[in-house]
């Protein structure tokens, strides 16, 4: 039985575990913890600061991505390889399902990578520099803030939708 060979044993466990990982913490940030903070103000800074500064929330849910990624796309192409070919993998119902997952889980690691992570970053420096200077944002931090949490909040839904779908995908291939 080949899927039962430890190698793929442990890209399975690597796949199923950060990839569960990965939408649990999107959820929690994205569904959550983000909003609260926009709803809060200025006084979720702290919080947020160690959370993405000290803690690499956005580092490690990346991270999480990464990997979730990487095993999966290297137990596509074994997959694809007992199978016979691409043609005979892409021609299957499981193989069609599986690589719609992949391509999604894939858009969604750069989506939440530059999007997200990268959105969330800069968005918790911008409050620090606010929260440093003891003063209300200036005209031009204000606009800055405003641009970057809509551009998180974009990317953030879109990372999320995505998420969902190449779950979806994936834990239904074998009925497709």
């Amino acid at each position: 039985m080949l899927a039962a060979q430890p190698v793929m044993i442990v890209f399975r466990f690597l796949h199923v575990v950060s990839g569960a990982l990965w939408v649990g913490s999107a959820f929690l940030f994205v569904g959550i913890i983000g909003p609260s903070a926009a709803e809060v103000g200025p006084s979720a800074g702290p919080l947020m600061s160690v959370a993405v500064k000290k803690r690499k929330a956005a580092t490690i849910i990346t991270a999480l991505g990464a990997i979730t990624v990487i095993a999966g796309w290297i137990m596509w192409f074994k997959d694809m390889n007992d199978y016979g070919g691409i043609g005979d993998w892409l021609g299957s119902s499981f193989g069609k399902g599986i690589t719609t997952g992949a391509v999604l889980a894939t858009i969604t690691f750069f989506v939440g990578s530059f999007g997200v992570g990268r959105n969330v970053e800069r968005l918790v420096s911008l409050g620090d520099e606010i929260a440093a200077s003891g003063a209300p944002p200036t005209p031009e931090q204000a606009v800055s803030l405003g641009r970057i949490g809509a551009a998180l909040e974009k990317h953030g839904k879109l990372d999320l939708v995505l998420l969902l779908l190449a779950v979806t995908a994936m834990a239904t291939a074998r009925y497709w």
